[in-house]
């Protein structure tokens, strides 16, 4: 019992600490020296009684108290703390018979009872002090006493101030514990007073801290956002001007007008397709300069699909080097009118493009002045290959897994196009007769030539025409030609300036004459996949030391677009 009653005691004094002020008047020795007894006299009891006045003054309260009250989350617990503070300071203790003007005809509270009895314990402690000390005693606590209205005083308008300020808080938000719960201060009364009496409550501190933060509160907190308008209204809106900049506006005059075409042409040069098509919109000089030819040169629409018409308006912006690959082109793509339209196109890729065979066959009669063209896995017949083959200019052309090639229509083009320098024809099911005319009628500029996939209608006697008709060649793909001989090899060392040479899958050919091509100097490749066993292989390359030997897979002649690269085609970019 006596152990807990140790513990109230101690929270007692945790919650009041003793603090000792300095007094400052000419008994000041005789005063600190009093108190020093009384302090001793006191300590030397069994009971350390917690509620003198001098544990009240406004310094200790407004450390203890004040401080506390700058966090919200706290200002509940320690306004009942100072509560509790203030009202056993009030009571009355044995070394003074005066009483604090809050307590007078008020019933004693609990805690105060319980001192009382304790205090009556220790009593001949207490009548053990001198005469004179009492004395002196009692001067100093009536000064204490003094400071102690003066304190309460001041909490009881910090405390109005606060009151006020926490119904405002409360009255903002309807969710606010102040409207859940009733306000913990207003429970608190000092000295058992009645509710009806001015409750405590506290204002925001005045300590340099607690204005810091609260000036750091009010900065970081964003001011309520003004009822903004969509459109801002004229008098509110600024734009800041220069007096020439202001000058030159309200002038009236077009400063875009003093430019002359060829400037305009040089800006528009570096926009993007898109944004060329925007300016075309703004004014009627701004759509005739964004049509200029020069500015559609290059396109690539590869893996689009053209709405009808479509096709006949790129055609018209004068586009020069276009990439159509895998594109879906709906009919009609070109009007009545598109037939005397001359177009300027050189070089066209419509590989694997999904297109009706009439608006392939208006696409070529508008062109004349090709140089490449790729018309890879696509449908032709002999108009199409007709209008193809007047186009002089052509320097290759490809035509791999093409269908619908005819032996009169190879032999107008290979007729026709005399500057051909690359052509690719492979797997395209020619006949005989096609094969024939291919290897007599072909050009003798071509260089480069890939006549794979001539299953059992490409004999020994068409290499050796060939070789007559092209001795210039330098690539040479007779790839699945299964009706080719050793026969065929004496007419291929003829040529004297060939590079490379693909005979891969040609199984009438025996692995043993392929040591002889060793004897051609200027043969660098020999592709011969699927013909030999690992173990001949390496015999054939010790046979064979400075020959590359199955290094290329596909072939890359004709074609417009060779590995990963998607944005040129033959060699030319097709993209800004």
């Amino acid at each position: 019992m006596s152990g807990r009653k140790h513990r109230g005691s101690e929270n007692m004094e945790n919650l009041c600490p003793v603090t000792r002020k300095r007094s400052t008047s000419k008994n000041g020795a005789a005063a600190a020296a009093a108190s020093a007894a009384l302090v001793s006299a006191t300590k030397s009891a069994n009971y350390e009684h917690p509620s003198s006045p001098s544990a009240l003054t406004y310094e200790a309260l407004e450390e203890m108290g004040i401080g506390m009250l700058d966090s919200e989350e706290s200002s509940s617990s320690a306004l009942s703390a100072i509560a509790l503070a203030v009202s056993a300071s009030a009571t009355s203790d044995d070394n003074s018979n005066e009483m604090t003007p809050m307590s007078t005809n008020m019933p004693p509270m609990a805690h105060q009872l319980q001192q009382q009895q304790r205090l009556s314990l220790n009593s001949t402690a207490d009548t053990t002090l001198d005469s004179s000390v009492s004395g002196n005693t009692t001067i100093v606590e009536d000064a204490q006493q003094r400071v102690l209205r003066q304190s309460a005083e001041k909490l009881q308008a910090l405390a109005q101030a606060k009151r006020t300020a926490l119904g405002s808080e409360g009255g903002s938000n309807s969710n606010s514990p102040s409207k859940r719960f009733r306000n913990p201060l207003t429970a608190v009364t000092c000295n058992n007073q009645s509710e009806s009496a001015a409750a405590l409550n506290f204002q925001p501190s005045t300590s340099r801290l607690a204005q810091v933060r609260q000036a750091s509160k009010s900065a970081a907190s964003p001011p309520p956002p003004p009822n903004r308008r969509l459109v801002p209204a004229a008098e509110s809106f600024f734009v800041f001007r220069t007096p020439s900049m202001s000058a030159h506006i309200n002038s009236g005059i077009n400063y875009f007008d003093r430019l002359s075409d060829e400037i305009l042409l040089g800006i528009f040069k570096w926009l993007p397709k898109k944004t060329l098509l925007r300016m075309a919109i703004v004014s009627r000089r701004f759509n005739r300069c964004s049509r200029d030819e020069t500015l559609w040169t290059r396109l690539d629409l590869g893996l689009r699909t053209f709405r009808p018409g479509a096709l006949e308006q790129i055609m018209r912006r004068g586009v020069q080097v276009v990439r159509l690959a895998q594109t879906t082109v709906q009919e009609p793509a070109f009007t009545p009118s598109a037939a005397a339209f001359k177009s300027r196109l050189q070089y066209l890729d419509l590989s694997m493009a999904a297109i009706s065979k009439s608006s392939l066959r208006t696409l070529f009669s508008q062109c004349r002045q090709l140089k490449k063209v790729s018309l890879e896995s696509t449908e032709l017949d002999d108009d199409i290959c007709a209008e193809i083959s007047k186009n002089k200019s052509l320097e290759a052309v490809n035509l791999t897994m093409a269908s619908g090639l005819t032996a009169n229509s190879v032999r107008v083009m290979m007729e026709s196009l005399t500057n051909l320098s690359s052509l690719n024809i492979s797997w395209t099911d020619l006949s005989a007769d096609a094969v024939t005319a291919l290897v007599t009628n072909i050009s003798p500029n071509v260089i480069r030539l890939n006549i794979a996939g001539c299953r059992r209608v490409l004999f020994d006697s068409h290499v050796a025409t060939l070789q007559r008709r092209c001795p210039q060649l330098l690539e040479l793909d007779l790839s699945d030609c299964n009706s080719l001989t050793p026969e065929a090899i004496p007419a291929i060392m003829k040529f004297k300036m060939l590079e490379y040479l693909s005979v891969s899958r040609c199984y009438l050919i025996p692995a043993t004459r392929f040591i002889e091509l060793k004897e051609m100097p200027s043969l660098t490749y020999l592709d011969i996949f699927g013909m030999l066993s690992d173990a001949a292989m390496e015999v054939l390359e010790k046979q064979m030391p400075k020959m590359g030997i199955n290094k290329f897979i596909h072939s890359s002649v004709s074609r417009p677009t060779v590995g990963t690269r998607r944005t040129s085609i033959w060699g030319l970019r097709t993209r800004d």
